[in-house]
Parts: structure tokens; C-alpha cells; sequence
């Protein structure tokens, strides 16, 4: 399995952007909405990803019982453009625990978390990091995630900076939506 951290962060790990903690959160996010703005959600999941070492990065729509594909960043294939792609059952995936739940899930290796023994993507997606994209009602609307088909550990400074990220890119999308969409309250 690839190390990423033990969830111990060095002095250098604790400093993005030349400023510490909080600050380093509020940079990145800031860094990545400027590239939502300037470029589109694929240059955002881009950002995010390159922080990573998650092959890819996603916005999904919960509208079950399905789970639709919004947006993808595949690592190994950047020019990938999985706008509206896939729909899969929700409960078959993690992003359906993060809906369900209305909180963020992460597992660095599903084939050893006891909590996935009888999921159905536990064989598919290994590792997988994601938090809830909510609604203005606070209803969750779908899910930002990193994932993987290998073991990954996320340091606990990038799903700070998911979490900051998750409503930067709901406004965007609610700003484009058509009615009845991500736009909805309810």
C-alpha cells in the first residue's frame, strides 16, 4: 500500500501557500474557485486532485435511487471530459453512505475497513474520500470525492479543504442549474 501520511502532518505538511492551518484551507479553496471561475469544474477537480494522490476526483448527484456522474477528473486520463456520465445505483456506492448519512466518509482501504465487509464496491473502488454538497435547505444535493482503485490515505488538511471546497462549487452549480435542480431548496 502507497503511504500518503499517517495522519501526522510535518511543518512543511501543515503550511500550504506560505500560511498555516486555517489559512492554508481558505487558500486552497480560493485557488481552486478561481480556477472554477476562469476555467469550468474540470479545472477545480484538477486542483484538487493534484493535492492528492487519488486517481480521481468527482461531483455526483444524488437522485435516487441513482447516482449520477456530474463531473469527473481522472488523474490518468486528464482530457477526459465525464460531464453527466454514469448513473449507477446509489446504495452500491460510497457516495450513497455520505448522502445517506448527510457526513463526509473516507476509507483509505475498503478491502480492510470493517465497516465496507458487505458493500457492494468494496472489490471496485478501494479508496474513496467524500463530503456532502448540500442544498440552500441543507439537504444534500450529491457529493465531492476523491477515489481510487488502489489504497490511499487522505491527510485529515485535505478533507478540511473538501469540506471548503464542497460549497464553492454548490453555488456554481446552483448559479448554472436549470430550475428544479441544484438550484431546488427543498
Amino acid at each position: 500500500m502507497e503511504r500518503e501520511g499517517q495522519g501526522m502532518e510535518t511543518s512543511r505538511d501543515a503550511t500550504l501557500f506560505g500560511v498555516p492551518g486555517a489559512d492554508a484551507t481558505a487558500a486552497a479553496v480560493a485557488a481552486m474557485e478561481a480556477r472554477l471561475n476562469e476555467r469550468g469544474p474540470q479545472a477545480a477537480l484538477a486542483f484538487l486532485n493534484a493535492r492528492t494522490r487519488y486517481r480521481f476526483t468527482g461531483i455526483y448527484h444524488a437522485d435516487p435511487p441513482l447516482l449520477r456522474n456530474m463531473f469527473l477528473f481522472d488523474r490518468e486520463n486528464p482530457a477526459l471530459r465525464a460531464a453527466t456520465g454514469p448513473v449507477c445505483p446509489i446504495d452500491e456506492t460510497y457516495c450513497g453512505i455520505v448522502v445517506a448519512d448527510e457526513a463526509e466518509f473516507a476509507t483509505g482501504d475498503a478491502t480492510l475497513d470493517a465497516r465496507l465487509t458487505a458493500h457492494p464496491a468494496r472489490e471496485a473502488v478501494i479508496s474513496y474520500a467524500g463530503v456532502p454538497l448540500r442544498l440552500a435547505s441543507g439537504r444534500p444535493w450529491g457529493t465531492l470525492c476523491h477515489f481510487d482503485v488502489r489504497p490511499r490515505l487522505l491527510l485529515g488538511r485535505e478533507l478540511a479543504v473538501l469540506q471548503a471546497a464542497a460549497p464553492v462549487l454548490m453555488r456554481w452549480l446552483r448559479a448554472r442549474a436549470p430550475s428544479g435542480s441544484a438550484r431546488s431548496s427543498a
